[in-house]
């Protein structure tokens, strides 16, 4: 989607100048030089507006960033046991992520509504209207698809635990399914495999404290998609209130392109057929026959 924000900016100016021109020549046609403040009530897109704009796209940029900076983190998952303060790190990091996007949802909404009272006052057609969708659009696609990209990076990171944990116990001897893990992990208990695990395997405390921080990292990551379960449902909502308006965007977009592309077109073929016209090379080598 094309970034029309500074369109937007130029078309504020543009409207500021033209009414600023328009007073100066009523005050000429009626010889009366008044200084006057000039005070724009039903100005269709404010400087507020436009700065609240460059300031959400830079916001979801730096959202955007963070979330693949701890998809690139998550990815360095090693075999060996994890600190306590890393744990405490990421958990931290998921944290700050949700507020981020929480801020982020709720400044789109604000974005929408901007939208919707552009229309009644200007009209949908109109450029101002066109222009906040756009921005709208484009900024919603990239805060969708950063969060997919965060989920599934949460979802990855959970495999990657479950399969250690599962491996870790078939060395020491015990044999672990999918769904005993998943329901230790629903749980949060360990008596689900055994009350008497260093007993009855050989398995060390060491390997037991290693899996059992991977148990944390588990319950963590569950607690962290939660917290995000509600936040993706409001965006499927949203996705499908303005799934409709989204499409016939992008659709105007493309056919603009297209227009203009076949404009261009039509525009070279007018001035190759204007250097080839017979009359007009007739004219310049004869003088005209009116003349005496």
């Amino acid at each position: 989607m094309k970034d029309r924000l500074q369109e937007l900016k130029q078309k504020t100016k543009e409207i500021e100048l033209s009414r600023d021109s328009q007073v100066f020549a009523e005050a000429d046609d009626q010889g009366v030089l008044v200084q006057q403040a000039v005070i724009y009530e039903r100005e269709p897109v404010a400087e507020r507006h436009l700065h609240e704009i460059q300031k959400l796209q830079e916001t979801i940029n730096s959202f955007a960033d963070d979330v693949q900076k701890f998809g690139q983190q998550q990815k360095s998952l090693v075999a060996s046991m994890r600190r306590f303060s890393l744990l405490k790190r990421d958990s931290t990091i998921a944290k700050e992520i949700k507020i981020q996007a929480e801020q982020i949802h709720r400044a789109l909404g604000d974005l929408v509504k901007e939208v919707k009272k552009s229309e009644v006052e200007n009209g949908p057609s109109s450029v101002v209207t066109r222009i906040l969708k756009s921005q709208y659009a484009a900024m919603f696609h990239h805060f969708q698809q950063t969060m997919f990209l965060y989920n599934d990076t949460i979802a990855s990171k959970q495999e990657k635990c479950k399969t250690f944990i599962v491996r870790q116990l078939e060395v020491a001897g015990k044999e672990v399914s999918e769904e005993e893990v998943n329901d230790m992990l629903h749980h949060g208990k360990w008596e689900v495999f055994n009350e008497s695990l260093l007993t009855e395997t050989s398995i060390t405390k060491a390997q037991l404290s290693e899996i059992e921080q991977r148990h944390k990292e588990l319950v963590n990551l569950e607690t962290q998609v939660k917290d995000l379960r509600d936040l993706f449902i409001q965006i499927s909502l949203l996705v499908e209130e303005q799934g409709e308006s989204l499409n016939n965007i992008e659709v105007m977009v493309t056919s603009t392109k297209d227009y203009v592309i076949n404009t261009k077109e039509k525009f070279g073929l007018a001035v190759k057929y204007k250097r080839r016209n017979p009359c007009r090379v007739l004219c310049c080598c004869c003088p005209c026959c009116g003349s005496k």
